[in-house]
Protein backbone atom coordinates (compact mmCIF):
# COMPACT_ATOMS: atom_id res chain seq x y z
CA UNK A 1 0.00 0.00 0.00
CA UNK A 2 2.56 2.62 1.14
CA UNK A 3 4.73 1.66 -2.82
CA UNK A 4 1.31 2.08 -4.32
CA UNK A 5 1.04 5.89 -2.47
CA UNK A 6 4.65 7.04 -3.26
CA UNK A 7 3.94 5.58 -6.79
CA UNK A 8 1.07 8.05 -7.17
CA UNK A 9 2.48 11.26 -5.72
CA UNK A 10 5.30 11.08 -8.39
CA UNK A 11 3.29 10.67 -10.93
CA UNK A 12 0.92 13.76 -9.08
CA UNK A 13 4.50 15.71 -9.00
CA UNK A 14 5.58 14.61 -12.21
CA UNK A 15 2.58 16.32 -13.73
CA UNK A 16 2.25 19.11 -11.87
CA UNK A 17 5.87 20.35 -12.94
CA UNK A 18 5.04 19.29 -16.93
CA UNK A 19 3.02 22.68 -17.12
CA UNK A 20 3.54 26.05 -15.86
CA UNK A 21 1.58 29.06 -16.43
CA UNK A 22 3.53 32.41 -16.30
CA UNK A 23 1.32 35.58 -15.91
CA UNK A 24 3.38 38.87 -17.11
CA UNK A 25 3.61 42.46 -18.02
CA UNK A 26 6.02 44.20 -20.26
CA UNK A 27 6.35 46.78 -23.09
CA UNK A 28 6.44 45.80 -27.01
CA UNK A 29 8.02 48.23 -29.68
CA UNK A 30 8.33 48.14 -33.31
CA UNK A 31 12.45 47.20 -34.23
CA UNK A 32 12.51 47.72 -37.69
CA UNK A 33 11.06 50.85 -37.95
CA UNK A 34 13.64 53.78 -38.11
CA UNK A 35 12.96 55.98 -34.84
CA UNK A 36 10.07 53.56 -33.80
CA UNK A 37 12.23 51.22 -31.41
CA UNK A 38 11.68 54.45 -28.95
CA UNK A 39 8.23 54.18 -28.48
CA UNK A 40 7.20 51.57 -25.89
CA UNK A 41 3.24 50.09 -25.88
CA UNK A 42 2.52 48.47 -22.90
CA UNK A 43 1.42 44.90 -22.45
CA UNK A 44 -0.61 43.69 -19.25
CA UNK A 45 -2.33 40.51 -18.41
CA UNK A 46 -0.43 38.58 -20.90
CA UNK A 47 -0.53 34.42 -19.81
CA UNK A 48 2.40 32.32 -21.12
CA UNK A 49 1.82 28.43 -20.78
CA UNK A 50 5.43 26.52 -20.85
CA UNK A 51 4.95 22.72 -21.08
CA UNK A 52 7.41 20.69 -20.48
CA UNK A 53 5.59 17.29 -22.20
CA UNK A 54 4.65 19.02 -24.81
CA UNK A 55 7.78 20.76 -25.84
CA UNK A 56 5.59 24.28 -26.58
CA UNK A 57 5.09 27.97 -25.26
CA UNK A 58 2.21 29.33 -25.85
CA UNK A 59 0.27 32.89 -25.39
CA UNK A 60 -2.48 34.56 -27.24
CA UNK A 61 -3.12 31.83 -30.09
CA UNK A 62 0.27 31.15 -30.62
CA UNK A 63 2.40 27.86 -29.71
CA UNK A 64 5.55 27.93 -30.79
CA UNK A 65 8.44 24.69 -29.96
CA UNK A 66 10.61 24.56 -27.45
CA UNK A 67 14.30 24.65 -28.45
CA UNK A 68 16.41 24.36 -25.47
CA UNK A 69 15.80 23.97 -21.76
CA UNK A 70 18.70 24.73 -19.46
CA UNK A 71 18.83 25.26 -15.50
CA UNK A 72 19.14 29.07 -16.41
CA UNK A 73 16.66 29.30 -19.64
CA UNK A 74 14.03 28.09 -21.89
CA UNK A 75 14.44 28.79 -26.00
CA UNK A 76 12.16 28.45 -28.26
CA UNK A 77 11.14 29.43 -31.89
CA UNK A 78 9.37 29.13 -34.72
CA UNK A 79 9.37 29.58 -38.61
CA UNK A 80 7.98 31.60 -40.78
CA UNK A 81 4.96 30.26 -42.82
CA UNK A 82 1.96 31.27 -44.82
CA UNK A 83 2.19 35.07 -44.22
CA UNK A 84 2.50 34.58 -40.34
CA UNK A 85 5.66 35.70 -38.34
CA UNK A 86 9.11 34.02 -37.38
CA UNK A 87 8.45 34.06 -33.07
CA UNK A 88 11.38 33.55 -31.66
CA UNK A 89 12.31 34.02 -27.37
CA UNK A 90 13.45 33.16 -24.33
CA UNK A 91 12.24 33.07 -20.64
CA UNK A 92 14.76 33.39 -18.23
CA UNK A 93 14.23 31.14 -15.30
CA UNK A 94 16.41 33.17 -12.35
CA UNK A 95 15.08 36.24 -12.82
CA UNK A 96 11.05 35.17 -14.68
CA UNK A 97 12.04 37.79 -17.42
CA UNK A 98 10.77 37.35 -20.81
CA UNK A 99 12.31 38.49 -24.37
CA UNK A 100 10.14 37.75 -27.37
CA UNK A 101 11.21 39.11 -30.81
CA UNK A 102 8.54 38.86 -34.30
CA UNK A 103 9.72 39.17 -37.40
CA UNK A 104 7.31 39.70 -40.54
CA UNK A 105 8.18 39.70 -44.23
CA UNK A 106 7.82 43.35 -43.99
CA UNK A 107 10.60 44.49 -41.81
CA UNK A 108 9.17 47.39 -40.71
CA UNK A 109 6.56 45.52 -38.85
CA UNK A 110 9.14 43.65 -36.62
CA UNK A 111 8.51 43.67 -32.86
CA UNK A 112 10.34 42.98 -29.59
CA UNK A 113 8.70 42.16 -26.31
CA UNK A 114 10.18 42.68 -22.86
CA UNK A 115 8.18 41.32 -20.56
CA UNK A 116 8.55 40.49 -16.72
CA UNK A 117 6.46 37.77 -15.56
CA UNK A 118 5.11 35.91 -12.34
CA UNK A 119 5.09 32.22 -12.09
CA UNK A 120 2.06 30.19 -10.57
CA UNK A 121 4.40 27.66 -9.10
CA UNK A 122 8.36 27.59 -8.74
CA UNK A 123 9.88 27.95 -12.17
CA UNK A 124 13.32 26.85 -11.00
CA UNK A 125 12.29 23.28 -10.13
CA UNK A 126 10.14 23.20 -13.31
CA UNK A 127 11.18 20.62 -16.01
Amino acid sequence: MFLLLASMQSVGAQQQSSKITLRCTGTSRLVGKPGAELEFTPLSNLSIIVNDVDQTVSFQDKIVPITKITPLLVGFSSQYANGRPTISGRIDRLTESVEIDWKYENVSENTHWELKCRPEAPFRDWG
